[in-house]
Parts: C-alpha cells; sequence; structure tokens
C-alpha cells in the first residue's frame, strides 16, 4: 500500500515537474539585437500593449511575438531603406497583421510613388536630372510612408529603364552626331581635294584652250598663206592668159586659146590622158 503511494506522488510530481517546465518553456521568447516585437497571447487573442526589444522575454503560456526589423532594411523596387517606428508598432500590428502584410502596403506604397514622380519629369530628364528625380522619389514616398508609420534613411534609384523607341532614337542621334563629326573632321581635307582637282581642271582646261588657240592661229596663218599664194598664182595666170589673147600679145581667138589650155592640161597630167578632140584651130600670128 505504501509502495503504491510513492509511486502515484512519484507521478504527481513528475507530472507538475513536467507541466512547470513545459509552461516556462512556452513563455519564454527571445528577440534578436535587429527585432522589436509585441507580445502575442494565442489562447486569449489579444496583442499586448508594450513593444519588446532584444532579450530574453515572458509573457503568457503559448504566446508569440509579432516581430518587425528594429532597423532600417532594405526595400527592393529600386533601393529603399525604411523602419518601422516602435511606438506605433500595436497600431501597425492591427492594421497590417505581420511584417509580410505591411512590406507588401509599403512596396504598393513605394511604386505609387514612383509613378507620381515620374509625372513631374519627361524622358530625357531621367538621364539628365537623375538626382533631381531621386529628390523627388524620397519626398513622395516619406510622405506616403509617414501615414504608414514608417521612415526612410536612405533611397536610391538605379536602373532606369527608358521605352525601346527612345533608346533606338538616342543611338540614332549618337550615330548622327558622330557621323557629323567625323563629316566635320574631313570636311577641311575634302575641300583641299575639291580645290586642287578644281584648279588642275581650270589649267589643263586653259592648256586645251591655249592649244587649240595657238593650232587656231597656225591653220588661219596657213589658210591665209595658201589662200594669198592660190590669188597670187590665179593673178599671175589671169595676166599670163590676158596677154595671150590680146591683140598686143599672141592674139589667140577663143578657140585657139582653149585648145591651148587643152594642150596645158594634158601636159600636166601625171598619167596618161586619151581623149578624142577636133583637130586645134589654126594658131593666127599678126
Amino acid at each position: 500500500m505504501c509502495s503504491s503511494k510513492c509511486i502515484i506522488v512519484t507521478v504527481v510530481v513528475l507530472v507538475v515537474i513536467i507541466t512547470v517546465i513545459t509552461l516556462v518553456a512556452t513563455s519564454l521568447k527571445k528577440l534578436d539585437s535587429n527585432e522589436i516585437g509585441i507580445k502575442y497571447d494565442t489562447i486569449r487573442k489579444k496583442l499586448i500593449d508594450s513593444t519588446e526589444r532584444e532579450g530574453l522575454h515572458m509573457g503568457p503560456p503559448g504566446f508569440e511575438f509579432i516581430i518587425f526589423p528594429s532597423v532600417y532594411t532594405s526595400l527592393t523596387f529600386n533601393h529603399l531603406e525604411y523602419k518601422v517606428r516602435s511606438d506605433k508598432l500595436k497600431d501597425i500590428i492591427l492594421e497590417f497583421r505581420d511584417k509580410d502584410g505591411y512590406t507588401k502596403i509599403l512596396r504598393y506604397e513605394g511604386e505609387s510613388s514612383i509613378h507620381e514622380s515620374c509625372s513631374y519629369f519627361n524622358t530625357s530628364q531621367f538621364q539628365a536630372e537623375r538626382a533631381n528625380f531621386q529628390e523627388k522619389v524620397k519626398e513622395q514616398i516619406i510622405v506616403r510612408y509617414k501615414n504608414l508609420n514608417a521612415e526612410i534613411v536612405d533611397l536610391q534609384v538605379n536602373n532606369i529603364a527608358r521605352p525601346t523607341e527612345y533608346e533606338s532614337a538616342i543611338r540614332n542621334k549618337e550615330r548622327a552626331r558622330e557621323d557629323i563629326r567625323v563629316a566635320n573632321h574631313e570636311r577641311p581635307r575634302l575641300l583641299t581635294e575639291a580645290e586642287t582637282h578644281k584648279r588642275e581642271a581650270e589649267t589643263h582646261a586653259k592648256i586645251i584652250i591655249d592649244m587649240a588657240d595657238s593650232h587656231a592661229r597656225v591653220l588661219a596663218n596657213r589658210a591665209k598663206t595658201e589662200a594669198h599664194a592660190i590669188i597670187d598664182q590665179y593673178e599671175k595666170e589671169t595676166k599670163a592668159y590676158k596677154k595671150i589673147v590680146e591683140a598686143s600679145g599672141l592674139g589667140f581667138t577663143i578657140d585657139g586659146f582653149i585648145s591651148y589650155i587643152g594642150v596645158r592640161v594634158i601636159a600636166d597630167a601625171k598619167n596618161p590622158v586619151y581623149i578624142g578632140l577636133d583637130s586645134p584651130a589654126n594658131t593666127v600670128y599678126p
């Protein structure tokens, strides 16, 4: 009987010890140095008002911490570091439930801030005024995140993606600018070459004109000389023929003169001439 009681007492003590250990184990939770949290009683479904920081904390059995980062955390749609306000942590949990839901809303608000900021700039200004654009985005996010009880310390805008048509236009513009630069660089050389070719053509044309003028003068002089020679020859022959037919000369009749001319033509021929003629007129001398 005593042995049975001892066993029962021992079992009860062990159960109590195990229960105490279990309750203590489920009542202790730890927060890291970069975390803050609010206790949530999973049995009573109740949030504790106070915000806890790093260390080992005791709470209702089976409680959980709803944890948020206590330091600035990067949120990447561009590069943004934000931190939740610890004094508003309970309100944030009641509205957004946990970190994932809160981060999702922050991302949406951040993207909306970027879209709104884009409306203040044209396409070329995104590249030329990147610092101003980044500052505008930061201003918009600060305003929106303030309503969400979050703070930001740094924002970096990277990898601005411009429309394909704009990129193509930029490349074409740069290519055209490079072509213009090359053309301007080559222009003096090309002008010099063109001027040289022009002078060469003018010189060659002048030489041709001078040669043509010289040849024309030679031909003109030759023609004049030949013309004078022919005229002189005919004048001499005219005088000679005049003496032949004049009464003071040989006194040829017309028929006799023609016969004389025919004889001379035949005599001057280089090849034999065969011709049938009437008897020449009798030569009459005075």
